[in-house]
């Protein structure tokens, strides 16, 4: 069998430094220039990137039984999140996702507009004070704040102060991805070897988890939430039950992705439709289709060969690490003509016939996709409504946008955007 196409790199580290140096635009130019297969190389470590909806398809569906989450990045992720939907295979990852999905289903998600609107008119009044003193704000933060305070009501009933949240998740998720781009840290040998502000942040979101816990076991309310499954599950017995550690991991998990990927995204969203005006009104659903098409916030996958296998003609051994980014499949010009431009109609029912079933997956697909698609799309959907009938956001002039690859597709820093009432 034939040996799939790649850049050389270097003697020792192969593409190790190019990675690091500049994560998207070198997978891009990787896929660009070898193809839909390629094979890399960090270190010692042999991936292949695929950028073809077929072949991730088979990784990540049709052939899924033969690909695992044994990689080096799940391991890391496991560090910050535990065992959970996130990291876990197998059994245990059934058994997770049993407990969780009913919360996801369409009777549950029908509660959330209330939940939303009431983080949502806290945050518009304070945009409308902004207007008035000609304030910019920062739309990184505000999204954070409006999608903490949304995903923690949802999820546990409860009020978190955002703060709490955000500054030792965005110090947990630097230092996983930092450890992901390492090809050794000490932390693999033994947990006592990660750095002290990754043990002071675990710390903290553990604290603020548990007693959110604490405090709904004292109340004695059980109202129909994520959290009253999770506890019922912890006290049940049987297969079924959590241990106190599955019980923190399931929290935190939900907690991080139920507000960083969207709340990244939305903010990707305002940038864009003020960068490109013309589409301010538009389908709000279609806006946020071409949002995560362009960033989205799990902008690259990792699976394990557990067995030799052959994808595109190409020797794929066994222990290779499988790649598959959303970012650079959705900007691949055999499926999405001009790609770096901003086009919501490309969600038009004619355009999505038109084009492969898998050419756009940003909650992943197979048994693993995204249990909370549905409910992101309804609350960025929300969001992006509301906000646009009330102000015009525009970008500050000269400010600084970059694209910080980590865990999800970050900022790399505040965006300040102007605020105004809408034209027209």
């Amino acid at each position: 069998m034939t040996r799939a196409p790649g850049p050389k790199g270097t003697l020792i580290w192969g593409s190790l430094g190019a990675m690091k140096q500049d994560a998207l635009g070198f997978l891009s130019q990787a896929a660009a220039t070898h193809g839909d297969v390629v094979r890399l190389r960090f270190g010692p470590v042999i991936a292949h990137l695929l950028n073809h909806p077929d072949h991730i398809d088979h990784v990540l569906s049709r052939g899924a039984a033969g690909y695992d989450k044994t990689t080096r990045s799940v391991a890391q992720i496991k560090a910050t999140c535990g065992a959970s939907l996130l990291s876990s295979d197998g059994a245990s990852w059934q058994r997770h996702r049993r407990l969780i999905q009913p919360m996801f289903q369409p009777r549950f998600l029908e509660t959330i507009g209330p939940v939303v609107d009431s983080a949502l008119d806290a945050m518009l009044d304070r945009w409308a004070i902004a207007a008035r003193r000609a304030q910019p704000i920062d739309i990184v933060t505000e999204m954070m704040q409006v999608m903490i305070t949304t995903s923690v009501r949802f999820l546990f009933s409860s009020e978190v102060d955002h703060a709490r949240i955000e500054r030792p998740l965005g110090v947990l998720l630097a230092d996983t991805w930092r450890r992901i781009e390492a090809l050794f840290d000490p932390s693999t040998l033994s947990p006592v070897f990660h750095r002290a502000a990754f043990k002071t942040a675990r710390a903290e979101i553990d604290k603020l988890v548990f007693a959110v816990i604490r405090a709904r076991r004292i109340s004695g309310d059980r109202p129909d939430d994520l959290l009253s499954r999770l506890l019922c599950a912890h006290e049940c017995e049987g297969t079924d039950r959590l241990t106190d550690q599955e019980l923190r991991d399931a929290a935190v998990t939900l907690i991080l992705a139920g507000h960083e990927t969207v709340a990244n995204a939305l903010a990707w969203a305002f940038i864009l439709l003020a960068q490109n005006p013309q589409w301010r009104g538009f389908d709000p659903q279609k806006i946020w289709f071409e949002t995560l098409r362009l960033y989205p916030s799990i902008w690259i996958m990792e699976r394990r060969a557990v067995m030799p296998d052959t994808i595109g003609g190409y020797q794929i051994g066994k222990g290779s690490s499988i790649l598959m980014s959303p970012y650079v499949l959705h900007r691949n010009p055999n499926f999405w003509p001009d790609p770096t431009r901003f086009d919501p109609a490309r969600f038009d029912a004619p355009q999505v016939a038109a084009r492969p079933r898998h050419a756009y997956l940003p909650y992943g697909l197979g048994p693993h996709r995204c249990i909370g698609l549905h409910l992101a799309n309804r609350v960025a959907d929300r969001i992006l409504s509301r906000v646009q009938a009330m102000f015009r956001l525009d970008v500050v002039a000269g400010e600084n946008i970059t694209i910080m690859p980590g865990i999800t597709l970050r900022h790399a820093g505040a965006v300040r955007m102007t605020i105004a009432p809408p034209i027209g």
